[in-house]
Formats: C-alpha cells, sequence, structure tokens
C-alpha cells in the first residue's frame, strides 16, 4: 500500500539529499531537505516497510525515524555495502525497492 506511493515520491524531482533519521550520534548529520513533514513520514513508513521485508527488523511501520528504525537501515547498508550513516536517502529507497538479487538479512535460529 505504502510502496506504489513512495515509488511516485522517488519521481519527484524536488526532492534530493539525505532524510533524518533518528539514530543516536548520526542523526545530526541528516536533514530533511526542506520536506513537508507528511512526505517525510511517508518516506519513512515505506523504508520501514521494505525493511521489515527483507528483514531487518525496522519495527511497527508508523512513519517515525526512531532508534530501531535507524539501528535497521544501519544493518541493512552493511549488508548491501552501503555507505553506513543511517539516514533515509533516495539511494537507499532505490537500493531496497529496485535492486537485484535482493538483500536480505541472516536468518537467525
Amino acid at each position: 500500500m505504502i510502496r506504489p506511493l513512495l515509488i511516485a515520491l522517488l519521481a519527484v524531482p524536488c526532492v534530493v539529499g539525505p532524510l533524518t533519521v533518528a539514530a543516536p550520534a548520526v542523526a545530526a548529520s541528516c536533514g530533511a531537505g526542506g520536506m513537508p513533514p507528511e512526505m517525510f513520514k511517508t518516506y519513512v513508513s515505506g523504508v520501514q516497510e521494505a525493511l521489515n521485508e527483507h528483514g531487518f527488523k525496522a519495527g511497527k511501520v508508523d512513519g517515525k525515524a526512531g532508534a530501531q528504525t535507524g539501528s535497521a537501515i544501519r544493518a541493512y547498508q552493511r549488508a548491501a555495502k552501503l555507505p553506513v550513516d543511517g539516514c533515509v536517502s533516495k539511494e537507499l529507497l532505490d537500493h531496497l525497492n529496485f535492486v537485484q538479487p535482493k538483500v536480505y538479512a541472516n536468518k537467525r535460529r
């Protein structure tokens, strides 16, 4: 449900730059890029949904970039060999939605 809206938002040319993800020392380096709060919440919800689908435990899909979401983003970035900054970005969203082969969390017993 959130995915189609998220993909549509990715096509908006005015959306550029990293978005804030609440994480201890990293949040200060992330910015909302002048994005309206509703749009940011949609981005965060889409990231949470995709991370959960890929086995990274982002928690409840609520559009709030809390510590669990930030931790899941960093774990995904490490697994995907992306720069680990804990920030939501267009590149992260593209990677979550379109990269082949998909990156999944290791299955834990």
